[in-house]
């Protein structure tokens, strides 16, 4: 009689790539989620941010920080350990100075709303990310 090993191992591939599947699935829509709620936090930042460029309100300011610092945390959720990690320091650099030199960062509201109208257009668009370098070179002068 003739065993037929291939079957059991046939078998065994196929279970093997449906959990494969399913467990990239989940990973995709993780980072999905992730994204979205980055993207998110960024629109929220440039409307509090843009709030307070009219109206003055420290509130809109306060609102704006901590709207930043979420987008800063999701974004580096969604990006760690790939080639645009890079770009969390210059957030992170921007959110010190917010938080640490309010009246210094006030002075600069009109970029501050400009980066992040752009990033909350697209949360990984790389024009954000290099106009967030120059802000922070700017705020820490």
């Amino acid at each position: 009689m003739k065993t037929r090993w291939y079957i059991p191992l046939l078998a065994a591939c196929i279970v093997c790539g449906v959990i494969f599947g399913v467990l990239q699935g989940r990973e995709l829509g993780r980072k999905e989620a992730i994204r979205q709620m980055a993207q998110t936090s960024a629109a929220s930042a440039c409307e509090e941010f843009a709030e307070y460029q009219r109206k003055g309100h420290d509130s809109n300011y306060w609102y704006g920080v901590a709207e930043f610092r979420a987008f800063q945390m999701a974004y580096h959720m969604l990006v760690e350990d790939t080639n645009k990690a890079p770009n969390f320091t210059f957030c992170n650099e921007v959110y010190g100075s917010l938080v640490l030199e309010p009246e210094k960062s006030r002075k600069h509201m009109e970029e501050i709303v400009a980066v992040m109208e752009i990033l909350a257009a697209d949360v990984e668009d790389d024009t954000g990310y290099a106009r967030m370098d120059e802000l922070r070179h700017r705020l820490s002068k």
